[in-house]
């Protein structure tokens, strides 16, 4: 039978909406979906559009007219229409100038959009390392439950005191409660995210990795990237441009636009023939003006000086942004070598007395050299170790994500490819 009732079509269209949102997204997922259906992303493609209209209604020519008169004393009726002539070239430059901002627009979309893409991306990161911190936690109570259950089974039979299993008992309710905290962090960076991407996406959980192999190029190399990419910086060399077409538009001003009439009359004339000389015939002729306004009071010299200080702006701008962007590279990529070093010789010191100094610790709490409270010392400070070692590897990815921000492009790894 191949009908099937509309609510079993619904149905199947829920559980796979439901299964899509409630997956893994992987940063790209992420990324993506922000791009092309988040409200942010629309509001500036409105706002180019926007830009783009009214760059239009500057270059439209001016309407015709139609006119119709008549006059009492005596017959005259004239119809005429007449029709303003640019002919002095400013529609060109308007036109040019109208593209110009256009391309400011979509200049200045582009770098608000990388802007609230690395917000986006700072979020996700977050949402990251708190996943990996309740992972983390979870793992190591894991751990103590399972000592907590053989001082149990010791404390059965005799051979272990009580005030070990109640001291690891209080470990255990310390740790649930920091897995508490980190699930509270989880759910403040679900809601970053979610301010990010189109109503009804649901994040439960991300995949991702926070480490970082990257060796950072020089300033100057960045530098010079950032000034080829940053579309903020495209946006104030395009509004140099458009300023220059403005002001050749304004100096048209000076050249006139003639207006042109043409018609039809319809008068009464004396015929001077036939008996009665004096009577009046209706006659019909043509009509042809010619008006062309003189540019006394507005002959464009306030609009040129007007541009002309915007060329001034726009030019003491992009040099204010280049310097700026020289300032934020040396400094977002000293953090980052910073925090990679750090990173780096926490790391070193992790691999040579981490694991060591538990499996000391519990043999020697096994043979009865040490207690409980040395056992759980020696548990905790792993723990925090690895908790450390989490805050500097998300350390390292969020001064790599702003050293990105203000290149104004991604970034590859040595051997060539995302991070």
């Amino acid at each position: 039978m191949l009908f099937r009732p509309k609510w079993v079509f619904w149905i199947a269209v829920s559980a796979v909406c439901s299964a899509q949102d409630q997956r893994e997204w992987s940063e790209a997922q992420i990324v993506e979906r922000f791009l092309t259906l988040s409200p942010q992303a629309q509001e500036l493609r409105a706002r180019l559009a926007l830009t783009e209209a009214e760059a239009k209604t500057r270059t439209v020519y001016p309407n015709p007219a139609v006119s119709y008169s008549r006059e009492g004393a005596g017959y005259n009726e004239f119809f005429e229409a007449s029709q303003t002539l640019p002919l002095n070239g400013r529609v060109r430059y308007l036109r040019d100038a109208g593209s110009a901002a256009v391309s400011v627009a979509d200049a200045n979309r582009e770098a608000a959009l990388w802007s609230l893409r690395s917000d986006l991306r700072l979020a996700f990161y977050q949402m990251v390392a708190a996943q990996d911190r309740v992972r983390l936690l979870s793992a190591r109570s894991g751990e103590v439950e399972e000592l907590i259950r053989i001082l149990r089974q010791r404390e059965q039979e005799g051979e272990g005191s009580r005030y070990d299993r109640l001291r690891a008992e209080r470990e255990i309710a310390e740790l649930r409660t920091d897995v508490v905290a980190a699930n509270a962090l989880i759910a403040e960076a679900r809601g970053k995210i979610s301010g990010f991407l189109p109503e009804g996406t649901q994040v439960q959980s991300v995949q991702g990795a926070l480490a970082v192999s990257l060796e950072p190029p020089d300033v100057e190399t960045l530098r010079a990237r950032a000034i080829d990419t940053r579309a903020d910086y495209r946006a104030e060399q395009k509004a140099l441009t458009r300023f220059k077409l403005e002001e050749q538009a304004a100096r048209r001003l000076r050249i006139p636009d003639p207006q042109v009439s043409a018609g039809v009359k319809r008068a009464d004339v004396t015929s001077g023939v036939g008996t009665n000389p004096f009577s009046n015939v209706t006659r019909t002729g043509v009509v042809f003006s010619l008006s062309v306004p003189l540019p006394v009071f507005n002959s464009g010299r306030y609009e040129v000086a007007r541009y002309q200080a915007e060329q001034q702006q726009a030019t003491a701008r992009a040099a204010v942004l280049a310097r700026q962007i020289q300032t934020e590279i040396q400094g977002a990529r000293e953090v980052l070598i910073i925090r990679g070093e750090a990173l780096a010789a926490y790391q070193r010191e992790l691999e040579s007395a981490g694991a060591e100094l538990i499996r000391i610790t519990r043999v020697a709490y096994e043979e009865g050299e040490v207690g409980i409270l040395e056992l759980l010392d020696s548990l905790r400070v792993n723990r925090l170790a690895s908790l450390r070692l989490l805050e500097l590897q998300a350390g390292v990815r969020e001064a790599f994500i702003e050293l990105e921000r203000v290149v104004g492009a991604e970034l590859t790894t040595n051997g060539g490819g995302r991070p």
